[in-house]
């Protein structure tokens, strides 16, 4: 059995350079075979053939954990073989896609990690590395370590 939660806020707002910016201010949208909520410690567990969308932007994984903190902002942790994401560059008719075993996201700074044999394809642009940290704000990334290693 599949379940279905409609989420207003939560994560993985912005997640290559240039995303489509309607998207945050859509509203998300979680698949998954089985889902386990803690409401008082505010965290969320997503498990088998996970689907997460809002707007333009759509990803796959294996499992998403989502915490929120007191203050509001929301966190993830996608893990997958791999996770996979695609989104449509703001302002163009292209799309990011990206490529990681993990995927973690963090709404307080903003800031988005891909690792394990990370790609990250933007128009003629294809990044593959191990470790890729992206900060939404500034649109600043780095390739870090081989994608082998």
């Amino acid at each position: 059995m599949r379940v279905e939660c409609l989420l207003g806020c939560l994560l993985l707002l912005a997640l290559p350079a240039h995303a489509e910016k309607a998207d945050k201010t859509k509203p998300v949208n979680l698949e998954a075979d089985s889902v386990r909520v803690e409401d008082a410690k505010k965290t969320a567990v997503y498990e088998g053939h996970v689907v997460l969308t809002q707007g333009t932007l759509m990803m796959t994984a294996d499992r998403i954990d989502v915490q929120q903190d007191d203050q509001g902002f929301s966190s993830g942790d996608a893990r997958g073989k791999p996770v996979y994401f695609r989104q449509k560059m703001d302002g163009r008719d292209e799309f990011a896609e990206g490529w990681a075993e993990r995927i973690v996201y963090d709404g307080r700074s903003d800031k988005l990690k891909l690792s394990g044999q990370a790609r990250l394809k933007r128009g003629e642009e294809d990044l593959r590395c191990n470790l890729l940290p992206y900060a939404a704000k500034s649109e600043d990334y780095q390739a870090l370590g081989s994608r082998e290693g």
